[in-house]
């Protein structure tokens, strides 16, 4: 059975911490601005996206890294053993 087109645990596991981190910068994301309701957009705007964005970024090179199946050669073969 070829593994290309799926995701192993590790990628899995990335996947959910990564949902979870997500949903809980949300959160704190409102809560700073609940206190200042007229500035909410701006609050949310400036707490939750940069978060988000450094989470998203940093489980997308965990996930690519997890997905690498061994160590690969400068020709792209398998390296020899």
């Amino acid at each position: 059975m070829s593994s290309t087109g799926s995701i192993n645990f590790r990628q899995r596991f990335v996947i959910v911490v990564m949902d979870v981190l997500l949903l809980l910068e949300l959160c704190l994301a409102f809560y700073i601005g609940h206190g200042d309701r007229a500035h909410l957009t701006s609050i949310f705007l400036r707490t939750y996206v940069p978060l988000a964005a450094v989470t998203v970024l940093v489980c997308r090179h965990l996930i690519k890294r997890f997905g690498r199946n061994g160590p690969v050669d400068g020709d792209g073969g398998e390296a020899a053993s």
